[in-house]
C-alpha cells in the first residue's frame, strides 16, 4: 500500500500477498521505506489493515459510488513516503511510520465503522480507547430504523449495551467540576426543549443522542497520538440526519473547537468546486473578536456538510448573497456540481436538485464572513 501513488495496486487494495507481509510485494520494494516496512512485522501488519479498510471506505457514505478517500489516500501515501525524507534520531523512521499508520487507519476505520463494524471496532479500540465507547454507541445507534422506539423488547440489547457504554460519560459530566459547563447546557431546557439528565434520555430521540454527543468531545481524555481524529462516521448521519447537530457548535466559545466532528467531506463523492469556494471564504474571512467566533467557524462548517448531505432548509430569496472575492462564475460554477451531484448520488429530479443546490449555496454564503 506504501508504493508510488500512482500505482494501481496500491491505489486498488488488492488483497494481501501474505498474511506476514504487507499488501505489496516485497520481492519488488525498492525504496528505503518499503524496505522498512517489509523489515517490520508490525508496519507489515498496519499496511495491510489499511489496504483492508481502504477497500471498504473507497465506497461512499451514501451506499453507493466512489468516496473521496481516494484523494485522502494520496496524500497519506504522500506523508508516509515523507518519513523518510529527513529522519531524526528522536522520530526514526519506523516510528514516523507506526505514527502516520495508526492516524491513517483511524480514519479509515471510522469511515468503515457503519458498513463492517467487526472490522472497524477493535482497531478503534486500539487507536483510541477514550474515544471507541462513543463511537460503538453511534453504530449500534445507525442500526436501528429512524425514529426507532428504543422501548422496544427487540431492541433491549442495544440499548443497554448504549447504556453502558455511554453512562461514565454522563457520570463525569454530573460529578466533574471541570465539565459543570457540559453538564448545564444538557440539564437546561433550550428552545429544542431537550434535557439530558439521566442515560436513559438520550432514547428519546436522534435530537437527545445528538445533543449529548455534542457536548463530550472537549472532556474527552487526550488520544495517544495527537493527529488522532475524533469524527462521526458520516454514513451513520445518513442513516440519522439529526446525528449532524452533534457537530455543531454548542458552547459559545473556543471549546467549540473541540466538538466532535464528522468525516463527510472524505466520506461522500467528490466536491472540488464547493470545497475550493469553502477554502477561498474561509482564508478572505474577517478577523474577528473574541471567542464566539470559534462557534461561527463551526457552524459555517455545518452548512457545508449540509450541502454535501442534500440538507441545507429550503430558503425563499431568489438571488444568491455576494461575498467580497466571490464571483459570480464561481457561485455558478459551485451550483452546477452541487446540483449535477444530487440527481447522481440522491437520485433527486433535476428541477429539484438545482433548487436544492440553491438553498445550499444561499446558506454558506450567508453564513461566511460572519463575526457575531
Amino acid at each position: 500500500m506504501i508504493l508510488s501513488v500512482l500505482a494501481p495496486l496500491a491505489l486498488m487494495a488488492a488483497p494481501t500477498q501474505a498474511e506476514s507481509g504487507p499488501s505489496f510485494a516485497c520481492s519488488t520494494a525498492n525504496t528505503p521505506i518499503e524496505k522498512t516496512i517489509c523489515a517490520d512485522p508490525n508496519l507489515s501488519a498496519l499496511d495491510r489493515e489499511m489496504a483492508q479498510l481502504f477497500g471498504i471506505a473507497k465506497q461512499s457514505a451514501f451506499g453507493a459510488g466512489p468516496s473521496n478517500q481516494l484523494a485522502v489516500q494520496r496524500t497519506a501515501l504522500q506523508g508516509m513516503r515523507d518519513c523518510a525524507a529527513a529522519p531524526r534520531p528522536s522520530l526514526p523512521a519506523a516510528a514516523c511510520l507506526a505514527q502516520r499508520y495508526a492516524v491513517r487507519n483511524q480514519e479509515l476505520a471510522i469511515a468503515a465503522l457503519i458498513s463492517a463494524p467487526n472490522t472497524a471496532l477493535p482497531i478503534l479500540r486500539r487507536g483510541d480507547p477514550a474515544f471507541a465507547p462513543i463511537l460503538e454507541a453511534v453504530q449500534l445507534w445507525s442500526e436501528a430504523p429512524l425514529h426507532a422506539n428504543w422501548a422496544a423488547p427487540e431492541r433491549a440489547r442495544s440499548r443497554n449495551r448504549i447504556a453502558t457504554l455511554l453512562q461514565p460519560y454522563l457520570t463525569a459530566l454530573q460529578t466533574e467540576e471541570h465539565q459543570s459547563f457540559g453538564n448545564a447546557i444538557l440539564q437546561t431546557t433550550g428552545q429544542d426543549g431537550i434535557t439530558i439528565r439521566a442515560i436513559g434520555d438520550v432514547f428519546r430521540s436522534d435530537q437527545h443522542f445528538a445533543a449529548f454527543l455534542n457536548v463530550l468531545g472537549p472532556y474527552l481524555d487526550e488520544p495517544k497520538l495527537a493527529d488522532m481524529p475524533r469524527m462521526l462516521p458520516c454514513a451513520a448521519i445518513v442513516r440519522h440526519p439529526k446525528l449532524l447537530n452533534a457537530t455543531g457548535p454548542v458552547f459559545g466559545s473556543t471549546m467549540d473547537n473541540f466538538v466532535i466532528g464528522n468525516d463527510c467531506g472524505d466520506s461522500l463523492p467528490p466536491l472540488p468546486a464547493l470545497e475550493a469556494l469553502r477554502t477561498k471564504l474561509f482564508r478572505s474571512w474577517p478577523e474577528c473578536d473574541g471567542t464566539i467566533r470559534y462557534a461561527i467557524y463551526r457552524g459555517f462548517n455545518r452548512d457545508i456538510d449540509q450541502a454535501r448531505l442534500g440538507f441545507a432548509p429550503h430558503v425563499t430569496s431568489k438571488t444568491l448573497p455576494t461575498r467580497k472575492g466571490v464571483s459570480r462564475a464561481e457561485t455558478s460554477a459551485v451550483a452546477r456540481d452541487l446540483a449535477t451531484y444530487y440527481v447522481t448520488h440522491l437520485h433527486r429530479a433535476p428541477a429539484a436538485a438545482t433548487a436544492m443546490a440553491h438553498d445550499a449555496l444561499t446558506q454558506i454564503l450567508e453564513d461566511a464572513h460572519s463575526c457575531n
